[in-house]
């Protein structure tokens, strides 16, 4: 299953892969997490798409490489169990980033995936959220998110948050650029 996995998300347009397996049920041998997105409605002005487009949109919008495309395939796994609706109506998704972390390495782990990858990809899914951030962090934030996320997985990371805004309804990728700008200000002192 691993290798037929990592053939459709290298291809050119993994989702049309997986909404195929989805559709016809197949991919309950490979991840059957992924159903419980299939019409998840987020319930935010954020998303004008349920959980389970926003991940295809976000994995077709990723560079094309097995970690990244692996990130932005479990990056919100979790959102179902973080859900919650506050007075006026809206959708939050608490912690989402931390329980999608968790499923992602159970998912790789059952899947046979080696310790490296998973760490690699866990690492990237747990700190996504960050970019919510950007406009209010600190140096002291900052020097945590580098030390957590590693100076090496960096531009990885923004590539994942750059895909992230590319799935949602407003795709405007400033906060990205002002946290790259930040880490790069913080590691050039």
């Amino acid at each position: 299953m691993k290798n037929i996995l990592n053939e459709i998300l290298l291809s050119d347009k993994p989702s049309e892969r997986i909404y195929k397996l989805i559709e016809t049920g197949e991919i309950s041998d490979i991840i059957p997490e992924l159903t419980a997105l299939k019409g998840f409605d987020q319930q935010t002005p954020y998303h004008n798409k349920d959980v389970l487009d926003h991940t295809m949109a976000v994995v077709d919008a990723i560079e094309p490489r097995l970690n990244l495309r692996m990130a932005a395939l479990l990056h919100d796994i979790g959102k179902p169990e973080c859900f919650t609706v506050d007075e006026k109506g809206i959708g939050h998704f608490y912690g989402h980033h931390i329980k999608s972390a968790q499923q992602a390495e159970e998912i790789l782990r059952r899947l046979g995936y080696d310790e490296d990858f998973i760490a690699e990809v866990t690492i990237l899914i747990r700190y996504h959220y960050m970019k919510e951030v950007a406009s209010s962090i600190k140096e002291k934030g900052i020097k945590k998110f580098v030390d957590s996320v590693g100076e090496e997985r960096l531009n990885d990371m923004f590539e994942l948050m750059r895909a992230d805004i590319m799935g949602k309804k407003n795709q405007d990728t400033e906060s990205v650029k002002k946290l790259r700008s930040l880490c790069n200000e913080y590691l050039h002192k």
